[in-house]
């Protein structure tokens, strides 16, 4: 079975951007070989840098398309899936959204195929709108990064979909999924995925298409999970993907590919969360579900991608490669009883966002001598954002207590934002001696965000309403990184760089929670730059494969936070310090794999007027995060695996004082189990049992609040079986 949790993945070397397949033979998370694939294939890694002329400065893990597909037996997004795997990687929300899973306790720049799926206004929407079963690998490289530009502050999170070319194959996998907890109807889901790949003609192509159904979700006690007001959730929906890629060899060296793939998850459930609950005090009572929900739209998730991309192997001496592409992405959240927020209008409604992203990256690798090689190049990037708001009748709310959405209006939320960056880049590596390694580079960003005029929400009631007047915001920044690994003795090295992260602020943020007297020109909009240190070991016995990892960010100015609905805007200086350590053991012939790993952050942010610094929230720091493996594969048809994650308990409030993201965590273990039997040479069969125990626990996120009330504190889903049949034709 692959090893989902093998650190080995951490001596892999990284991979050019853009590389061919052909040339990505590295070692797996899994110990194993990549699958071959046709020598024109087109992969992006995380790694913009030459393959295998330095060792990473950085942690890195990668897990393979084995490793993903058993992982998701347990965790049906992939957001679960990473985050009982990587080390750094904070604990999911168990729900639609990733909001609060930071990556040691920063941002992660998600990139899939190379297209950069962050947006300037953040829709917490990123890995959702993955579908895990088009993934051939993950590869997440943690630390700041000053390569990528914008969004790589706590490091990156780089997706590759399956690949297209090689002989003709066809797969098709049929799952099932129960709630163990609460046997039911309500509680059945089922996915169907096909993929087909192949070469015809001078031609490789890949499709790919999948539908889903997601069921209710039931607590470790049998009790129907209530669904999450404030960043949303899946809860009786149906997902749909669709793919495909184009590929061309032009010339000996040459190679061109057009792909396209589509999402969409649309909710259809008679639940809404009972707002009766948000009044009891918080703690004393948790999310519950209510029964006759009348609304029109409900949570909705749409992405469509396009890419083409060029690569030249050998291009006067270089290897270069070309990646433009588009990205259209809607996402609808639940209504929320926003009377209370003078920022919103006071009204009841509903918030959705519509973004297009367009843009191009150029990677070029440049052989300066046989231990020396130049990556350089640059990116542009255009996203257009808004953010339309339905407003709905409040008596026929009330009077329904929270049931029925009766649409009046749509107002704007949040006006068009045009935001525009462009980057360039360079990168030296030189490997002094067999086993010493340097590396540096610098990169400049600049960046403009505009906007027309436009009446605040806040305004939408006023006689006579405040206009927000028009404007544009320049951004550039510099930014350096260094690194140097030393492989003392064969299979142990060690490790050291510095590092620059580049952010832009959330700028719609402060457009859309605009009041009386709000000026662009007197906001708090400046950049974030952090600074990234990190040192380590990795170490290879025997049948051991351990590695530790220190690491500090620095940032003069923090990310502009949003706390009470936008009603208090505050930026402060932060700094996060952090340990992560793993280990793997092999038994004699692997019949037996034992491993885990473990990562510690703490965080401390100080506002300029502030005499003492104070502890970060939840939302960005989380508590001490475990995971542990035991595997048994006896070679024969069949083998299982047990793993664990244990999120420690952590008390974030401030003198005893609770409030957004500073609460009480109370500690929780999960354990999973995953079992595979080959029937043949082309059938499989995979059971998993996510949370075997049939615990009744709370996600960090949901003891955080994030509704600011009862109604987010929604339990996870207790023991729930999956049951899948996969057939290579």
């Amino acid at each position: 079975m692959s090893r989902l949790l093998s650190s080995s993945a951490l001596f892999t070397l990284g991979a050019v951007l853009l590389a061919p397949c052909a040339a990505n033979a590295q070692t797996t998370s899994a110990g194993t070989e990549p699958p071959t694939t046709a020598v024109g294939e087109i992969v992006v890694t995380a790694r913009r840098s030459v393959d295998g002329l330095v060792a990473p400065s950085h942690q890195i893990t990668r897990l393979d398309r084995e490793t993903i597909e058993a992982g998701r037996a347990v965790s049906d997004t992939l957001s679960g899936v990473l985050a009982k795997v990587v080390p750094g990687l904070a604990d999911s929300s168990r729900t639609i959204t990733d909001y609060g899973q930071t990556l040691r306790g920063r941002g992660a720049l998600i990139l899939v195929d190379g297209v950069p799926y962050n947006t300037n206004r953040d829709s917490s929407r990123n890995l959702i709108s993955v579908d895990p079963a088009n993934v051939q690998q993950v590869e997440v490289l943690r630390g700041g990064s000053a390569l990528y530009g914008s969004g790589a502050t706590g490091g990156i999170i780089s997706i590759n979909t399956r690949p297209a070319g090689g002989p003709l194959r066809a797969e098709t996998i049929i799952t099932g999924v129960s709630s163990l907890s609460h046997p039911s109807s309500d509680g059945l889901g089922g996915r169907i995925q096909q993929f087909v790949s192949g070469s015809s003609q001078g031609f490789d192509f890949a499709v790919n298409g999948g539908w889903q159904h997601i069921g209710a979700g039931f607590d470790g006690n049998g009790d129907r999970r209530a669904p999450e007001p404030s960043q949303g959730d899946l809860f009786d929906s149906e997902v749909w993907s669709l793919g495909g890629k184009l590929g061309r060899r032009i010339g000996d060296d040459g190679y061109l590919q057009a792909a396209l793939n589509w999402y969409r998850a649309e909710q259809d459930s008679d639940y809404a969360a009972d707002p009766a609950v948000g009044q009891l005090p918080a703690g004393a009572a948790i999310a519950r579900p209510l029964k006759g929900l009348v609304l029109a739209e409900q949570n909705q998730v749409r992405s469509t991608v396009a890419t083409l991309a060029y690569r030249d192997r050998d291009l006067w001496g270089s290897d270069v490669s070309v990646l433009g592409y588009y990205r259209d992405l809607f996402t609808r959240f639940t209504p929320f009883d926003a009377r209370g927020v003078a920022t919103r209008g006071r009204n009841v409604d509903q918030v959705f966002q519509n973004s297009e992203v367009a843009g191009a990256r150029l990677t070029i690798n440049t052989p300066l001598a046989e231990r020396t090689a130049l990556t350089w190049g640059g990116d542009v990037n255009r996203e257009v954002s808004d953010m339309p708001l339905d407003v709905f009748d409040p008596a026929a709310y009330d009077a329904s207590g929270g049931l029925v959405f009766n649409r009046q209006r749509t107002l704007i939320y949040m006006p068009e934002l045009t935001t525009r960056t462009e980057g360039v880049f360079a990168q030296l590596q030189h490997r002094l001696t067999n086993r010493i390694g340097v590396e540096a580079g610098v990169r400049y960003d600049r960046a403009k965000a505009s906007f027309d005029s436009f009446t605040p929400l806040s305004q939408s009631q006023a006689t006579t309403p405040y206009v927000v007047q028009g404007g544009t915001i320049d951004f550039d920044a510099w930014t350096f990184n260094a690194g140097a690994t030393w492989e003392v003795i064969d299979g142990h090295e060690f490790y050291a760089s510095f590092s620059q992260g580049f952010q832009l602020p959330d700028i719609g943020l402060q457009l859309r929670n605009a009041g009386v007297g709000f000026s662009i020109d007197n906001s708090d909009l400046e950049p974030v730059k952090i600074d990234s240190y990190e040192a380590g070991w990795r170490g290879r016995f025997d049948r051991l494969t351990t590695s530790i990892a220190a690491f500090r960010t620095t940032s003069d100015l923090g990310d502009v936070q949003s706390f009470n609905n936008g009603l208090i805007l505050l930026r402060t200086a932060e700094r996060i310090n952090g340990v992560e350590a793993t280990i793997d053991f092999g038994l004699p012939q692997d019949v037996w794999r034992f491993g885990g790993a473990a990562t510690y952050l703490s965080g401390h942010e100080k506002a300029a007027t502030a005499v003492q610094s104070r502890d970060m929230t939840g939302y960005r720091i989380p508590p001490l995060k475990v995971t542990a493996y035991a595997e048994y594969a006896p070679g024969g048809a069949w083998d299982l695996r047990v793993q664990a994650l244990h999120s420690a308990e952590h008390d974030y409030r401030l003198n005893g004082v609770a409030s957004f993201g500073r609460r009480e965590v109370k500690a929780y273990t999960v354990v999973d189990l995953i079992g595979r039997y080959r029937l043949s040479d082309r059938d499989q069969v995979t059971v998993g049992v996510e949370n075997l125990l049939n615990a009744q626990y709370l996600p960090v996120y949901s003891q955080l609040l994030r509704s600011n009330t009862n109604t987010s504190r929604v339990p996870a889903n207790g023991a729930t079986l999956s049951l899948s049949l996969k057939r290579v034709w």
